[in-house]
């Protein structure tokens, strides 16, 4: 079957590129046959990530869109969080434009409608939702839900979101995030990449192991950056441990992780791995720490699968729908909270108890994880029972 997949992709974000990673490798496992078109904010960086063909994104061209939705057996709307209104901060109400550029929600779901015109069915594969500020977003969430055969929620909270604007779609369901379903590279592969890229930096450390630490910019705030920097000299300062900064989206984050790894209270102890893009080397980094602080979604969700516990910082509500997911809620710490001097002491004692506490956190996440894993590939076969017309839903 052809398959055509619509998503943030193309734009150097670890995480929307491991949901890719992860609806790729799980629906070639349902249908070794699969055809893929990924439509790409940069189709040469997709095609040279994904190996897979790549269109640029659809409203550049709404002519090649049409024409990919006539020869695609269904519409995959790729996972991820591309369905909010969580910059309305900084842009207000405006529901359709922002900088001149579609916003978030009109983008994607033009999309969505523009395969139902075509009769093309369509599934959302474990998507996000919210926040929903105007009663345009929410309105426009509701058209296209209904417009969709089979619409899955990437967790129980965006479902709920989903019910309380009247959403309702033929077949709706809560399914894993598809980075679940990753695999690491071989340890070995890992293990040279961290001699070649941090091996003196390491050696400096006394082998004692490092944090794995994944912030973002957000909303221009700064003090929430200081009072990270605090927290995890002090706690690196105890324990001997090094910081080691992964920037998951290198142009916004690769800037800010060096200036923070740079700061004079680590002394020497952090280092910032730039350009590490690919989902499954993250995935096996991650698992080499001791523990992950993560901002960014996936840098936990990828923590979570490779076995490392995080101490989560919520800036948006899917942080705290993972944080949930995982068992992981009580060590989680909001941006507000960290944006204030008490936030240090926060964060600290967050990590400082899940370092004391490692082996049990590790079970802990191994027993909520497992299952997760285990269902990530039921979704791919949802996508291809409707793709082959063996999955009937009204809508």
């Amino acid at each position: 079957m052809r398959y055509l997949i619509s998503g943030y992709y193309g734009e150097g974000n670890a995480g929307d590129e491991a949901i890719l990673a992860g609806i790729l490798q799980e629906v070639r496992r349902e249908d070794a046959r699969a055809e893929f078109t990924v439509l790409s904010f940069n189709p040469e960086d997709t095609v040279s990530r994904h190996r897979v063909p790549a269109s640029s994104t659809s409203l550049r061209d709404p002519r090649r869109l049409v024409s990919l939705l006539r020869r695609s057996d269904l519409l995959i709307s790729g996972g991820g969080s591309m369905l909010h209104e969580a910059d309305f901060e900084l842009h207000g109400r405006s529901f359709l434009l922002r900088a001149g550029k579609l916003r978030p929600i009109p983008y994607f779901l033009s999309i969505v409608m523009a395969a139902r015109a075509l009769n093309r069915p369509v599934m959302w594969y474990a998507q996000g939702l919210g926040p929903l500020h105007t009663s345009a977003a929410r309105w426009a969430v509701r058209l296209a839900v209904g417009a969709s055969q089979v619409v899955c929620w990437r967790d129980r909270e965006a479902a709920l979101l989903a019910a309380r604007v009247g959403a309702r779609a033929g077949m709706q369901a809560v399914v894993p995030d598809p980075a679940y379903a990753l695999r690491a590279p071989d340890p070995e592969t890992v293990d040279a990449v961290l001699e070649q890229r941090a091996g003196a930096w390491l050696a400096r450390t006394g082998g004692a192991g490092f944090l794995a630490v994944c912030p973002r910019p957000w909303l221009n705030r700064r003090a929430y950056q200081a009072h990270l920097v605090q927290a995890l000299a002090e706690v690196c300062g105890r324990t001997g441990l090094g910081a080691l900064f992964l920037p998951f989206q290198e142009r916004t984050d690769g800037p800010m992780c060096e200036a923070l790894a740079d700061a004079p209270a680590f002394a020497g102890r952090a280092a910032c791995l730039h350009h590490v893009d690919q989902p499954q080397l993250l995935l096996g980094l991650l698992g080499r720490a001791r523990a992950a602080v993560t901002m960014r979604l996936h840098a936990g969700i990828l923590s979570a699968a490779a076995g490392t516990p995080c101490v989560p910082i919520a800036y948006d509500p899917k942080v705290h729908s993972f944080a949930a997911q995982t068992g992981q809620e009580g060590f989680l710490v909001t941006s507000d909270e960290l944006e204030v001097e008490d936030g240090t002491r926060r964060l600290r004692e967050s990590l400082e108890c899940t370092l004391a506490q490692e082996r049990a956190r590790r079970l802990g996440l191994e027993r909520r994880v497992a299952p997760l894993k285990r269902t990530a590939g039921a979704t791919a076969h949802l996508a291809v029972q409707l793709a082959g017309g063996r999955l009937f839903v009204p809508c």
